[in-house]
């Protein structure tokens, strides 16, 4: 990290333009954009967002602000030790400075040590590594830092308040690496659990999720769970790409070569008004084909259980008939039902206390409904699923 790149990174959050911050310090887009990406990317962290033309700070942008502020500051003040060219504003000759930030901090190794060799011996590199990546600093700032002398190396009176400044550069850029370094910390320890989205605050998932995350914090406090909803076929993909620990799954089509277990089932039912199921007699077939239908996509392990049931009662012609709209939100279905005249397959949680201008059909156990905890064939997988097992177990939230 240089501080130029620094110095490109605060013009382009501050002015919120990427052509703004070209403009300003004399520099083509490409470069500024670069120098906001290299900053990104040592950080590992987006500090911007995109619309349009403009560039907004992200939540994390707008904490680094600040230090970046006083950075930049620093950074100009640098840069008036340096020769500039006649009539040149400091903001453009800074942002053409290759300082980097690695050199400053030797720099002041060797101010704080009084000698190349005893900095060297201290950072670990040979000694004329050290001259020369000294000489080369002095030869970018364009000024002479260091007096060097049999008994060692002091500062110039140049040297001296270059080095106060480069010192709190440092102190700021330390800080920002730190949060980086602690962001990355937390991130490796997290342990990231996929689920299928809870159908409501009664539902089986909603409470087996906030049961698993009260008991893994009291388990696990230094490792973070993190805990993120979104259907069956993703979550099976974010187990092949490492995204996911484990997953909890709503589908019994678990593909080969990953471990699951089941947690839980639930019995399902077919829900409409009273005057549409009285008026087909409890008869599905004629329900399903006289009967508008309300269905989630078939990326849910719901819409897969309708495509078993009518699979079991209607020939692939009448299949092709049914009449539906498809849509992935459980009260939005039930809204249908309740306002439109529509009918659905819902778990039959979901219908206890139904209103009484409702009814149901509840279907038999072969088509009840099952989560499952899944998890790819690897040391830390398994051992995550096995803390889950172990905390839903106590709070009797797996199947026996």
């Amino acid at each position: 990290m240089d501080i130029a790149t620094l110095l490109m990174a605060h013009y382009a959050l501050s002015l919120g333009s990427l052509r703004g911050a070209a403009r300003a310090l004399g520099r083509p887009v490409a470069s500024v954009s670069a120098a906001l990406s290299r900053l990104q990317s040592h950080i590992a962290t987006p500090l911007t967002t995109t619309t349009g033309n403009r560039i907004l700070p992200t939540l994390e942008g707008r904490r680094l602000a600040r230090d970046l502020r006083h950075a930049a500051d620093l950074i100009l003040d640098l840069a008036t030790f340096s020769k500039m060219p006649d009539q040149a504003p400091v903001e453009q000759h800074a942002a053409r400075m290759s300082v980097s930030l690695l050199a400053l901090s030797r720099l002041l190794v060797v101010a704080r040590t009084g000698s190349i060799r005893s900095a060297a011996m201290e950072i670990g590199i040979g000694q004329p590594q050290l001259t020369r990546q000294l000489k080369s600093l002095e030869q970018d700032i364009g000024a002479a830092l260091l007096d060097r002398t049999a008994s060692g190396a002091v500062p110039t009176e140049a040297g001296k308040g270059f080095l106060i400044l480069a010192e709190e550069l440092e102190t700021i850029w330390l800080r920002i690496s730190d949060r980086a370094g602690e962001r990355f910390r937390r991130t490796s320890r997290m342990i990231n659990l996929g689920s299928v989205a809870p159908l409501g605050r009664e539902s089986r998932i909603a409470k087996i999720l906030a049961f698993l995350a009260a008991g893994w914090t009291l388990r696990q406090p230094h490792n973070p769970l993190y805990i993120s909803s979104t259907n069956a076929e993703e979550l099976l993909s974010g187990l092949n790409s490492r995204h996911y620990d484990v997953v909890l799954l709503d589908t019994v089509d678990v593909p080969t070569g990953i471990d699951h277990r089941v947690v839980s089932r639930s019995g399902l039912a077919v829900v409409g008004s009273v005057k549409a199921i009285e008026a087909q007699q409890h008869d599905l077939k004629c329900l399903l084909m006289n009967t508008p239908l309300a269905l989630p996509s078939l990326k849910s392990g719901l819409r897969q259980k309708f495509v078993s049931l009518s699979e079991d009662i209607l020939q692939p012609e009448e299949r092709s008939r049914l009449s539906f709209v498809e849509i992935d939100s459980i009260p939005v279905i039930a809204n249908l039902v309740i306002e439109h005249g529509y009918i659905a397959l819902l778990p039959q949680w979901a219908i206890s206390g139904l209103d009484d201008k409702m009814k149901a059909i509840p279907l038999p156990p072969t088509y009840d409904m099952q989560l499952s905890l899944a998890w790819e064939k690897n040391a830390r997988s398994e051992n995550v699923a096995s803390l889950v097992q172990r905390i839903l177990a106590d709070g009797g939230l797996m199947e026996a």
